[in-house]
């Protein structure tokens, strides 16, 4: 069974102020468990459920702030979805 939620064309900017956008998908697979994957131009970063590096060739520069940008989009989705309950 696999449970996923993504988002896509998201943008993300970086310390130099530049703006790229950003799909993130969050999901659980047999196989691997938990898991979160973040792509931009054809670079994938791969986090387990901590967050925590797995793989990936994401430049560095955007690992941080795609983080954040993922844990505030599941902040609202997950708020989103107590406020319909």
């Amino acid at each position: 069974m696999e449970d996923r939620t993504t988002f896509t064309g998201i943008p993300v900017s970086n310390t130099a102020g530049t703006e790229k956008y950003f799909d993130f998908e969050v999901g659980e697979e047999e196989e691997i468990g938990q898991y979160a994957r973040i792509t931009m131009d054809g670079y994938q970063l791969i986090l387990d459920d901590d967050f925590a590096y797995v793989k990936g060739d994401l430049p560095e520069e955007w690992h941080k702030p795609a983080i954040a940008k993922l844990l505030v989009l599941l902040e609202v989705d997950h708020d989103g979805d107590s406020a319909s309950n």
